[in-house]
């Protein structure tokens, strides 16, 4: 069937799938499913987050074509062949995800002390973020996720996959892209916090993260290790399941207008 195609009964298109190839410095490195728009961003923030390059430095250039569905990635670094020796764990995600092994078990750092929010701020950013999802809206059946700047008090980059994964990998590559400071950033997604969603935020220097859903003990686990703030169950009844002390309890005065509550009808994405 291809992509887009109508459902009988259902008015609205099918999402978009394929499977896109990834070569680095002219070798095979890898393929994934996902959504094939917005490949750069994409590849750069799996690139960093399978831990095959350690910044934006390290990547020379990035030459995506969507009609052949691949991606072809210069790096500076032969890194990423010694970390594809140690192997790969497949992952819970939808699309059937992976990670490193290295990734996977390299120690995690303590988090930087990071932003201070309120539930009812991250309330409305889940909600602005959701009412923002256009392809989920086209079809009903996508993942988005968003970086927020608590800083500016508004969301920085927003990017939707059929791999809530994928999504993250395309959020972090724009953030990398763009040489922004995780410093103040929050990471908000509409799929379940899994134990790579997590390591992914703690690898990105990110201290908060947020999901409509929930998260997996493994994903708490690490978490806690690296005091990485979770909420879950954002949009109607937000949980802090860890790194509370970057939660306010009251908005400040100047607060009040831009987080006022979003009015839009909202479906949610698929767990």
């Amino acid at each position: 069937m291809k992509a887009g195609r109508r459902n009988r009964g259902d008015s609205r298109q099918q999402p978009e799938e394929a499977l896109v190839q990834i070569l680095v410095n002219e070798d095979f490195l890898s393929s994934i499913l996902c959504t094939p728009i917005d490949l750069t961003e994409m590849a750069v923030g799996w690139l960093y987050n399978q831990g095959f390059i350690e910044s934006i430095d390290e990547v020379a250039s990035v030459d995506t074509c969507e009609r052949k569905r691949k991606i072809y990635i210069d790096l500076t670094t032969e890194r990423y062949r010694e970390r594809e020796e140690q192997g790969r764990i497949r992952t819970s995600a939808c699309t059937g995800g992976e990670i490193s092994y290295f990734q996977f078990t390299r120690r995690k750092n303590r988090l930087r002390e990071g932003p201070r929010v309120t539930l009812g701020r991250v309330q409305s950013l889940v909600k602005e973020t959701l009412a923002q999802a256009r392809e989920y809206e086209r079809t009903g059946g996508i993942h988005c996720a968003s970086l927020v700047s608590v800083g500016l008090n508004r969301i920085v980059a927003q990017y939707e996959d059929v791999g809530r994964h994928n999504a993250i990998d395309k959020v972090v590559g724009r953030m990398l892209l763009k040489e922004q400071d995780p410093e103040d950033k929050m990471l908000l997604t509409s799929g379940r916090i899994s134990s790579e969603m997590a390591l992914k935020a703690v690898h990105s220097g990110i201290t908060v993260i947020a999901s409509i859903t929930t998260c997996t003990d493994l994903a708490l686990e690490i978490a806690e290790e690296a005091g990485l703030t979770v909420i879950t169950r954002a949009l109607k009844a937000p949980r802090v399941l860890s790194g509370a002390q970057r939660i306010r309890k009251h908005l400040e005065d100047r607060d009040q207008a831009f987080f006022e509550p979003c009015r839009t009808e909202l479906r949610f994405p698929p767990e």
